[in-house]
């Protein structure tokens, strides 16, 4: 997708601030002195996946993940700078209209790695609370979460190729280098989400046949760990049964796992579940109207996207905008005090900027 002149302009300016200018806004009270005089009177909702460091690329990829130490960081600073709020609580407040506090942000974790119970104990420890979103038919003891066996059996598979048939998908994937590996894994994902979950099925079905059907590890939450988080005053969201891309699922199996999701959180937890968010976010279409409508007719009261903005008033409940965060606090404080007004943060490449206009109808 080509970009357009602004986007080109954003993203020249953006690699122009140096990492020592970052830091030194933060250091000398820059950053704090923005938020005093013009404080954010939007909803940054940021978005995590896994708390790890190179342990856990075998489970998540580089991108998604966010070392605990820095992590610690973030909330030590947003909890002490920023008010914290639960995302519950600021989706009612934009579904009324009502004002949000001042220089507000939500934390919100994407799929229900093991590693998210630290990430949970850290921000108790500061008194911050986040909402996780749960994957909940694929934690320990479920169907393997797909888009981490992935990576796992590619790293199995012996042979010198990976041949995958399925009803209308057909992938012949050299794996020579670490390099083949890793377009391996790109393309398997995008084939797993842009096709009905049968298929998705088979088609791992034959991987796991070619990587010889390897023990996989707990790369998942408990249900115990998972009640252990709600213990600590964490949210606990939904985000399907098996993350499906839910457009490609058809209707019928958009709905199942948006309803069986909800209610398998509800009977774990034994407390309501009204936050979801949208599984496959990025350059892929992953949301529609119709999902959209039913995420609502599912009973949530909202949910969350991958488009890289603020949230306001403005914005639609069923595709609420969120921050991509970044490893170090500097590069995400940079995003929450000047991107918000200078230099947005942008939609992904292939994404479109939300237009807001409230809830579908």
């Amino acid at each position: 997708m080509a970009r357009g002149p602004s986007q080109n302009l954003f993203r020249s300016a953006r690699a122009g601030i140096a990492p020592l200018a970052k830091t030194a806004l933060l250091r000398t009270g820059g950053y704090a002195a923005i938020r005093s005089l013009l404080p954010s009177r939007s909803l940054a909702i940021l978005r995590y996946h896994a708390i790890c460091g190179a342990e856990g690329y075998g489970y998540a990829d580089p991108q998604i993940c966010i070392t605990p130490e820095n992590f610690e960081r973030h909330v030590a600073y947003l909890s002490s700078a920023y008010s914290v709020v639960r995302l519950e609580d600021a989706a009612t407040r934009l579904a009324a209209g009502e004002a949000l506090p001042r220089n507000a942000v939500a934390i919100t974790f994407d799929d229900g790695y093991a590693d998210n119970l630290q990430a949970a104990r850290i921000l108790a420890k500061y008194g911050a609370t986040a909402t996780f979103y749960i994957t909940a038919g694929c934690l320990a003891g479920g169907q393997p979460f797909w888009p981490s066996e992935i990576r796992h059996l590619v790293g199995g598979v012996r042979a010198s190729r990976i041949r995958l048939e399925a009803p209308g998908v057909a992938l012949d994937l050299p794996l020579a280098s670490d390099r083949d590996r890793g377009a391996a894994v790109k393309a398997l994902t995008k084939a797993f989400k842009s096709n009905l979950i049968p298929v998705r099925e088979e088609l791992r079905s034959q991987l796991r046949q070619l990587a010889s059907n390897p023990t996989l590890p707990r790369v998942m939450l408990t249900w115990d760990e998972v009640r252990e988080m709600r213990r600590l005053g964490m949210t606990i969201g939904s985000h399907t049964m098996t993350h499906p891309n839910l457009p490609s699922a058809g209707p019928d199996a958009a709905r199942a796992e948006l309803t069986a999701s909800r209610r398998r959180l509800e009977q774990e937890t034994q407390a309501p579940v009204t936050m979801f968010s949208y599984p496959n976010g990025g350059a892929d279409r992953y949301l529609t109207p119709d999902v959209q409508a039913a995420v609502k007719e599912a009973g949530y009261l909202a949910a969350t996207t991958s488009r890289n903005a603020v949230a306001t008033r403005g914005s639609d409940l069923y595709a609420l905008e969120r921050v991509e965060v970044e490893e170090r606090l500097e590069d995400l404080v940079f995003a929450l005090e000047l991107e918000r007004f200078v230099f947005k943060p942008q939609p992904r490449s292939g994404e479109r900027q939300s237009t807001g206009g409230g809830p579908p109808r």
